[in-house]
């Protein structure tokens, strides 16, 4: 998304991180820093650290915060703090990273958590500022994290229920989101309060998840087959897996 912002002329892009580390990380994977500034030391808990951030910008980008140490349970109002600091210092336009999961809040109840109440605090925002919400699909990245240390040791894909998948590049929702985010403003914006389902071209199974993997990687991935789902849910402990699988198979 940075990357395709800093293509843009006339903007100044502004990385906003919570760590040196990150800001370091990001800035090492961009191509052009002309037009790039880094502001770090954000805390989503607290909006005065998100209103300096933020301070001199007419458009944001705010992905909904992820620290697995310090669990799921504050995601949704960490969100709901960056939007509440943006229309403070008078941000006009925000698009919103969330979830495909606000479909199905009684299915996914954890995952559907960390996104609904944000989006029901934008309808609440109304036209108060120009909105946008990108509902980011199953991410393709997400086979990596999941499957890494069975992908590195076997050469396989976990053996979970087999479903079809939709997957989608997060570079992709970062390039939708900095389209939406360079364009005018004006009274023409077709996107306002709008939600937007990013998922990929393809149903893919797990089979073909392996294929591509192998073609990208080049070695053999197998998925060594698909357990029953009522067996496979009494051996799982992780609730989010579990949550996921339960749905998806």
């Amino acid at each position: 998304c940075i990357n395709k912002l800093l293509s843009m002329s006339g903007l100044i892009v502004r990385g906003c991180f919570r760590s040196q580390e990150r800001a370091d990380t990001t800035q090492s994977r961009l191509s052009d820093l002309t037009a790039y500034e880094s502001h770090v030391g954000i805390d989503a808990n607290n909006i005065d650290s998100l209103k300096t951030a933020l301070e001199g910008v007419d458009r944001a980008l705010l992905v909904t915060p992820l620290d697995y140490s310090a669990g799921l349970q504050n995601d949704a109002a960490n969100s709901i703090n960056m939007i509440k600091a943006a229309k403070a210092v008078g941000v006009q336009r925000i698009v919103q990273v969330g979830s495909w999961t606000v479909n199905a809040p009684a299915q996914l109840p954890i995952l559907s958590a960390r996104f609904k109440p944000t989006e029901e605090h934008l309808e609440l925002i109304g036209d108060q500022m120009e909105w946008t919400v990108l509902r980011g699909g199953y991410f393709m990245s997400n086979f990596s994290h999941v499957h890494l240390t069975r992908i590195k040791e076997e050469h396989e894909l976990l053996a979970v229920p087999d479903c079809k998948i939709p997957a989608v590049d997060v570079r992709d929702i970062g390039e939708a989101a900095a389209a939406l985010l360079g364009g005018d403003f004006d009274d023409n914006y077709i996107y306002h309060k709008a939600h937007i389902e990013c998922c990929g071209p393809d149903l893919l199974s797990h089979a073909d998840i392996a294929r591509e993997l192998s073609a990208g990687l080049g070695r053999t991935i197998t998925y060594p087959y698909s357990p029953d789902l009522e067996e496979w849910c009494e051996t799982v402990e992780n609730p989010i897996m579990l949550e996921l699988y339960k749905y998806m198979a």
